[in-house]
């Protein structure tokens, strides 16, 4: 391995660190920032919880089922939003000229974005992620896991964090196009989390296919889940008739085309920018 290969993960993390000792100077302030997260997100569990207080199923889905996916979506979101918030906060760089001083730096574009920002607080969304799936296990109806999904559960995870922060980098190649499109993306990237904190058997054809071949939202947790939970999904929504099993063992896969095809979209999108002329 090169010099450069070994210099840039290394620079990266001690910029993390350094980022997250600034943030401890202010330890209180840096635990209420955790802990507002983590209580926004538990807030929104909450009321999820309050449907199933009125309703015994959705789509076929009990409330210890849902909560499974609610889980998975989320802690896979922090773990990208952590990671990604300097691709997510590119647009008001790019705005005020900012993002040209990037440019003229002697370490690649991608990832001066990318270790630009560490967001440590999102710990507070994966923890409440991490609360539901508990729920999951221990609620009225609970779910009877082995270690084998545990293996599942774990790679699911971190496979729905490289399809998540895979988005956060389209989110970044669309703001040096359409400086104004941060709310566009946002469909994508928090609307996306949303989506797939809800069965897919809920939203109608087009939204399937969308969430299976455009923006692979399925890989992040519906298909791991049909296989944790033995579920047989409904008609037309397996891809080319493969088992949940399959298609959560090749989610890594699927991932990683994804970041490659966002990687590449960034990398025009840099060699096409023209600056805002502030």
């Amino acid at each position: 391995m090169s010099k450069p290969d070994v210099f840039l993960p290394s620079l990266y993390i001690r910029l993390a660190i350094a980022r997250v000792r600034g943030r401890m100077r202010y330890r209180v302030g840096f635990l209420l920032m955790i802990l507002g997260v983590f209580v926004a997100n538990t807030f929104e569990f909450v009321a999820l919880l309050v449907l199933f207080g009125q309703v015994r199923e959705l789509g076929g889905w009990s409330a210890g089922e849902v909560a499974l996916l609610w889980g998975m979506s989320q802690m896979s979101f922090a773990i990208a939003e952590a990671f990604g918030h300097g691709f997510e906060g590119l647009a008001p760089q790019v705005r005020s000229g900012e993002f040209d001083q990037v440019l003229v730096r002697p370490l690649p574009v991608f990832f001066q974005v990318f270790a630009s920002d560490f967001q440590a607080q999102r710990i507070g969304r994966f923890l409440q992620g991490a609360m539901a799936v508990w729920y999951s296990r221990s609620s009225p109806a609970p779910i009877p896991w082995h270690a084998s999904d545990w293996t599942i559960l774990t790679f699911a995870v971190i496979t729905g964090s490289v399809i998540f922060f895979a988005t956060f980098v389209l989110g970044g190649a669309w703001a040096l196009r359409v400086v104004d499109g941060q709310e566009f993306m946002n469909t994508f990237t928090y609307g996306g989390t949303t989506l797939a904190s809800y069965p897919l058997d809920l939203f109608s054809d087009p939204i399937r296919r969308a969430a299976t071949w455009i923006l692979p939202l399925a890989f992040v947790n519906y298909f791991p889940a049909l296989a944790l939970l033995g579920r047989v999904a409904p008609d037309g929504i397996l891809p080319f008739g493969l088992t949940p099993i399959t298609l959560a063992l090749s989610a890594p896969i699927v991932a990683l085309v994804y970041l490659g095809i966002a990687v590449v979209v960034w990398d025009r999108s840099v060699m096409r920018y023209q600056g805002t002329g502030t």
